[in-house]
């Protein structure tokens, strides 16, 4: 079990991934990956919070944040 957990985690972050931003810690699918040679980038669609309605859109919409800021969710 641990072996696979392991796996999972290794693997290069795909579309329809769930993950967390690590800057602001919300929570999104990712929509878009695109290849910058040695880097990804990575475009997340935020979920709905209820301090949505206070943000700027493009706070609350998503972000394109390399692959070194966000977290697979578990």
């Amino acid at each position: 079990m641990a072996a696979r957990k392991r796996q999972q985690q290794n693997r290069p972050i795909e579309v329809g991934d769930r993950v967390r931003a690590k800057i602001t810690g919300r929570a999104g699918e990712v929509t878009n990956v695109a290849h910058d040679g040695a880097h990804n980038q990575v475009t997340v669609t935020y979920d709905h919070e209820p301090q949505d309605e206070y943000l700027t859109t493009p706070a609350r919409d998503g972000a394109e944040l390399p692959t070194e800021l966000v977290d697979r969710e578990r």
